[in-house]
């Protein structure tokens, strides 16, 4: 196993994601670190992973970080976007930044023998510069990556 855990550590983080309830009800699990260029709105991205590795091989732990990215769009009634709002994007942007935050801060998980915590740094909500009308969730991640 690589001592720089990138890898292991975002398939956790992912694999944790897809089994929060809470999370869920907002975003489609195929929603979630999806690999489409082009996904289904909502949805969140995992991405700009850096790890300061320790130990080796059946030792290996480390202190990776990452960023959770969340896209939304306004919600419509029955998904009309001619008809009436129910949701600005900024709400739904919230809302599932917020859920994506609680689906991993402050929580250990075992995945595949390792185990890992995960602590959120900071969390930021902000338009999204390439879709005038959606906005852009931030969670920065630290996690801790070591044998189970």
């Amino acid at each position: 196993m690589p001592s720089d855990l990138l890898r292991p550590t975002e398939r956790a983080a992912v694999i944790s994601l897809k089994a929060n309830a809470a999370l869920l009800d907002i975003v489609a699990k195929t929603s979630i670190d999806p690999v489409a260029e082009a996904p289904e709105w909502p949805f969140v991205r995992l991405d700009g992973t850096q790890s300061i590795p320790a130990g080796r091989g059946c030792t290996a732990r480390a202190e990776i970080s990452f960023m959770l990215h969340s896209f939304a769009k306004p919600r419509y009634v029955d998904d009309d976007p001619a008809g009436v709002m129910i949701e600005t994007a900024k709400d739904h942007a919230g809302r599932l930044n917020s859920a994506v935050v609680e689906a991993v801060h402050n929580h250990a998980f075992t995945v595949e023998g390792r185990r890992y915590r995960f602590i959120v740094r900071s969390s930021r909500l902000m338009r999204d510069g390439a879709e005038a009308e959606a906005w852009h969730g931030i969670a920065s991640v630290v996690a801790r990556a070591f044998q189970g």
